[in-house]
């Protein structure tokens, strides 16, 4: 039996990533929000538009359907679904979209309806990405256990699950995502070299390229105060100005305290601007761990797994803290999963297991456990079709989505 085409959407609140199961195709992904360039006033570029459109990413202004991790801007929303979605036949092909973990239900039924109104699609499943992990963590490790850790843009999550099924007892929210990050970052270049706020996406980059999580905070703190000649971590990067560099990179401090990089010879120091990253590149994600350093009255992450699992029945805990998964793109920080582990087996009982699974690439985990599940034989138990909809209205959505996670 042929597999039914389903169109597969992760729709995060930074990016949005997607793939139809019947093809190979490589994923496409898209930024999930509308941008406004000061270079072009009177042009409104959705989603990767900027990428193809924009030549110039200078303080760029970004409308976002998400704010703290919920839908709530539907117009910019559906611009970018209907850029997304472009010319596929919904009327013949189903739909599975992640939606936000703790999702409120006016939202669900809001979805529920444009999908299944608006664009008449055949079928139409929605789940939070862990819960897709999940199920394709159990595919490939046949544990009944999976401790998902989700460490995404908004928030960072820590879900239980038991056979696919949440342990709601155990659910925790960490106020401290990608966005933050990269918001204490631009505050903290502008307070102290350059001022940076309106360069979001110019930030972002570089906190990706640069930024690592301290194994020994207090010993990296002591070798940042050294002198440049004798500092591991004293770099220079030089922001991209879109003409002779579109993008940022990275120079020795020391270097370029006397000499300009041979291969951007044609650009002269006073023309470059650049950002002397230190300290920075390992506090900033140290709030991942320490949400108290900028005053979020919440445990970091590795102490909110420790409470998450303590909180449930002790037969379970050894079974949870052996299997712990990683998603999310706070995770690629070098060093992440080192330091989690190191800091959960200083916490937890010294004959508990302790195994941390880091996916390749943890960002697609969910869109690839999505795409696996579509194209199983039981997918039908996941989905709603467009005669149960016409039939039943959004309360059949509700029941069958609250039963499978």
């Amino acid at each position: 039996m042929a597999t039914k085409p389903i169109f597969v959407v992760d729709n995060g609140a930074h990016m949005s990533k997607s793939k139809m199961n019947t093809t190979t195709d490589k994923i496409r992904i898209i930024p999930n929000c509308i941008m406004k360039s000061k270079f072009y006033p009177r042009r409104t570029f959705i989603a990767d538009q900027i990428d193809n459109e924009c030549p110039n990413k200078t303080s760029l202004y970004y409308q976002l359907p998400f704010q703290k991790g919920y839908l709530v801007d539907w117009n910019i929303q559906k611009q970018v679904w209907d850029h997304l979605f472009g010319k596929i036949p919904f009327k013949s092909t189903g739909l599975l979209m992640t939606e936000p973990h703790m999702n409120l239900n006016f939202i669900r039924e809001t979805m529920d309806q444009i999908f299944f109104e608006e664009y008449e699609v055949a079928s139409f499943a929605r789940y939070d990405s862990a819960t897709l992990s999940a199920y394709q963590y159990e595919q490939d490790t046949n544990s009944n256990y999976v401790l998902v850790v989700d460490s995404g843009f908004s928030f960072t999550h820590i879900v239980p699950f038991y056979q696919g099924r949440k342990i709601l007892d155990g659910m925790t929210r960490i106020d401290v995502g990608g966005k933050l990050l990269t918001n204490q970052l631009k505050s903290v270049i502008s307070y102290r070299q350059l001022l940076v706020m309106n360069e979001t996406f110019i930030i972002n980059e570089l906190k990706e390229n640069v930024c690592f999580v301290s194994l020994d905070f207090q010993e990296d703190m002591k070798k940042a105060r050294l002198p440049l000649s004798e500092n591991p971590y004293a770099i220079d990067y030089v922001l991209p100005d879109y003409n002779e560099t579109k993008q940022g990179y990275v120079q020795s401090a020391v270097s370029s305290n006397n000499n300009i990089d041979n291969s951007k010879k044609n650009l002269t120091k006073q023309q470059q601007q650049i950002v002397r990253m230190n300290v920075e590149r390992f506090t900033i994600p140290e709030i991942l761990f320490r949400p108290s350093m900028i005053g979020i009255d919440q445990a970091g992450i590795a102490e909110s797994i420790y409470n998450s699992v303590e909180e449930l029945p002790e037969h379970i805990r050894p079974s949870l803290y052996n299997n712990i998964l990683l998603i999310g793109g706070n995770c690629l920080f070098p060093n992440f999963k080192q330091r989690l582990e190191n800091e959960l087996r200083s916490m937890i009982k010294d004959d508990y297991p302790l195994r941390i699974t880091l996916p390749e690439d943890p960002i697609m985990y969910g869109l690839n456990a999505g795409v696996n599940l579509t194209n199983s034989s039981d997918y039908g138990n996941y989905c709603v079709t467009k005669r149960e909809y016409d039939e039943h209205g959004v309360a059949i959505c509700h029941r069958k989505f609250s039963d499978n996670c």
